[in-house]
């Protein structure tokens, strides 16, 4: 039988900024800027937590701190981890906010973004975090990766609070967030689809075309990727008049092969183990990325400027 070894690709994107609301009454959420302490406290608990699932090799504790596709893509990453008997590196080093704010909100779920610099690996992290009511902790649910050196747009305030916008409000730009979001996942799917001239072809969609070329270019082997976006939750306006969405994206890779063939991937690749006997018939792998878009005031097109995925489950026939 002969065997065909796919190779693999790798993409790094993305960042952000944040702020903590708090609760006076039973009725009325009232939100006031973070205070430092607050914020790092989050982080603190966040980052030990972390360290924590990371030194016992497993995930679950993670479902304390992290929630949705982050989990998701986290306990994907621990997975494989677990499979190749690899280990992780636990994070040891100063925690650096570099931006917090926050929105007014007037119920639950609060939230408040965050941009915290990685500088070993050079990159910003821009997060969410969210609570859903007054008694529960804040989770992670965003966390896009960016390029140390590339800018992340100003977000407008009032009086001190960031300003939010509508995930359907698209008042001010080419489209809302969530147009935006569904017309990236349509161009990622369809480069030659009316949506392709909507978006910009930035690096994160070059990444995945070459992913594409490289896999669909194999003799005997059918290959697809589709995609499709979630609803867009968190949307800040932008100096500009634009706005910062982040936006989660399911990306399905279906291999169909030709009988006598098996679709392999190189020893110690996230796709290795979770397909170790590879793909002899068909088979699926799902990814999510979060990705963080960013849609300029005015006419100009949404681009991804950062982004954080991984491989979250697989399946062979």
């Amino acid at each position: 039988m002969r065997k065909v070894v796919l190779l693999v690709l790798a993409c790094l994107l993305a960042t952000s900024a944040c702020a903590v609301p708090h609760k006076r009454g039973d009725q009325t959420v009232e939100k006031t800027a973070a205070r430092k302490a607050d914020v790092t406290s989050v982080f603190n608990r966040y980052r030990t937590v972390r360290n924590t699932a990371i030194e016992l090799l497993d995930a679950k504790p993670l479902s304390t701190v992290e929630s949705g596709p982050v989990l998701a893509i986290d306990s994907g990453s621990f997975e494989v981890s677990q499979r190749l008997a690899k280990t992780q590196t636990q994070d040891t080093a100063a925690v650096q906010v570099t931006d917090v704010l926050t929105p007014r909100f007037t119920k639950y779920p609060l939230w408040f973004y965050a941009v915290v610099r990685d500088e070993k690996r050079g990159v910003n992290r821009v997060q969410i975090f969210e609570r859903g009511t007054a008694v529960e902790p804040w989770l992670l649910v965003a966390t896009p990766e960016t390029l140390a050196d590339t800018p992340i747009p100003d977000i407008r305030t009032q009086e001190g609070e960031a300003l939010t916008v509508k995930p359907d409000d698209g008042v001010g730009m080419a489209m809302s967030a969530t147009e935006a979001a569904k017309a990236y996942a349509k161009m990622l799917a369809d480069p030659s689809s009316a949506d392709a001239g909507k978006v910009a072809e930035d690096s994160f969609v070059k990444q995945m075309r070459v992913t594409v070329e490289n896999n669909s270019s194999l003799n005997g082997v059918s290959f697809d990727q589709s995609w499709g976006a979630n609803d867009v939750k968190h949307v800040l306006r932008t100096s500009d008049g634009g706005a910062l969405a982040f936006v989660t994206l399911l990306r399905l890779d279906t291999y169909t092969v030709k009988e006598g063939l098996t679709v392999s991937w190189p020893d110690g690749s996230p796709q290795k183990a979770f397909l170790s006997s590879g793909i002899s018939s068909s088979g699926r792998l799902r990814y999510y990325h979060q990705v963080l878009l960013q849609i300029p005031g005015g006419s100009g097109k949404p681009r991804a400027i950062g982004q954080y995925g991984g491989v979250v489950s697989a399946d062979s026939e």
